[in-house]
């Protein structure tokens, strides 16, 4: 298993005051909403097994001004979650074989969201198990069950702070024909578990 890279992953619930410091974090636009979310910690419990990983990848998505985000073609009932208040989950299958998750953020309404890309193993995980955006929903068994949820509205998945990087890369990002050119793709510049392509 892996070690903490920077510090021990708080796995408990979070108080007040750390669930309002996240949600402010997440009530800013895709770009900016994105580059905050590296270095917070994901936890999933099932049942009495703890697992925690520390955002390390992630991408913006800018809504139904984006051809590439999921908002784009309006809303319907799977993208419905993108509409939610900043802290809702939005977990979509692809390829018939993938889960991936997201996040929405800025403001009920706006159909932004962060699609987290990979992170690094800290609780519970084998080194390199959430490196990658499907590998990251099979290391924490998430799936579209937890889809239209919010992130502190159980105990199930959830936000901890943690250690921010201190060198964030962007690049264009990846696996989209649309609206290709725009370097929304932020990662810890410092991490081994970034995906491979890392601009």
């Amino acid at each position: 298993m892996d070690a903490p890279p920077r510090g021990r992953a708080r796995t408990a619930w979070p108080s007040s005051a750390e669930q309002r410091r996240l949600l402010d974090l997440l009530s800013h636009p895709p770009e900016e909403a994105a580059r905050r979310l590296l270095g917070t910690v994901l936890v999933r419990r099932l049942g009495s097994a703890v697992r925690a990983a520390r955002i390390v990848e992630v991408e913006a998505y800018l809504g139904q001004d984006d051809p590439a985000a999921h908002a784009y073609r309006g809303r319907t009932r799977r993208t419905e979650p993108l509409w939610g208040p900043p802290g809702t989950i939005y977990v979509y299958f692809i390829y018939g074989m993938h889960h991936c998750l997201n996040f929405s953020v800025e403001r009920e309404g706006a159909a932004g969201c962060v699609l987290v890309r990979a992170a690094e193993a800290l609780v519970g995980l084998e080194r390199g198990a959430a490196t990658g955006p499907g590998r990251l929903c099979r290391a924490l068994e998430i799936d579209t069950g937890l889809s239209g949820t919010h992130v502190f509205d159980h105990r199930r998945l959830y936000l901890r702070e943690g250690t921010p990087p201190r060198r964030v890369g962007v690049s264009t990002r990846i696996g989209i024909r649309l609206a290709a050119e725009r370097p929304l793709r932020f990662f810890d510049a410092e991490s081994p578990a970034v995906s491979a392509t890392r601009g």
